[in-house]
């Protein structure tokens, strides 16, 4: 089974790098952020320090389980848009991954990284400005890409003791696209 996790700051561009390089027919899609802004519309401009509410959690696990769960029946690869966006779950998902019942899992984290300017002036643009909450956001999802990163570095470092594989790509950006750089780290 396959496994794409594409991950990076918040205005990274995960959602136009996947629809460049993955086919829809082809895959199972899992859009975090889409899916909780859609179910909770009604919390936006509520949301106060949090990127992440609570409830949410148990909500993400759960479709990821659905989507990994139909991805070992069909053989389709599964995509997940900004998932895993923090170290815990990167911990969550390992677990669920390590089951016996999955067998052999590839883990290909595909990883967008932008510098804060361009973060910035991408999340201003798509939002109309900067309030004091989008740019508490930025940093804490520049603390979560390096936590992301620092966890996966860790399974990677303990392959040995799960059947798990692990493999991050580093894609930069040019003219709209994303070109596969060197690996990093």
């Amino acid at each position: 089974m396959i496994i794409n996790c594409v991950i990076g700051q918040a205005g990274s561009g995960k959602s136009t790098f996947i629809g460049q390089k993955f086919p829809r027919d082809q895959h199972i899609f899992f859009d975090v952020g889409d899916i909780l802004r859609g179910m909770f519309t009604c919390f936006k401009g509520n949301q106060g320090n949090k990127n992440v509410w609570s409830f949410a959690n148990p909500l993400v696990y759960s479709i990821m389980k659905k989507c990994i769960s139909i991805s070992s029946k069909t053989n389709y690869p599964v995509v997940f848009d900004g998932f895993p966006r923090n170290s815990t779950q990167v911990r969550h998902l390992h677990r669920y991954l390590t089951s016996p019942r999955l067998g052999k899992v590839e883990v290909l984290v595909h990883c967008l990284d932008i510098n804060i300017d361009e973060q910035m002036s991408r999340i201003e643009k798509r939002n109309g400005g900067l309030d004091d909450y989008q740019i508490k956001r930025i940093k804490q999802s520049r603390n979560d890409f390096e936590g992301v990163l620092d966890e996966i570095e860790k399974l990677i470092l303990d392959s040995r003791n799960h059947p798990v594989s692990y493999e991050c790509k580093w894609y930069k950006q040019i003219d709209d696209g994303f070109i596969l750089e060197e690996p990093r780290r």
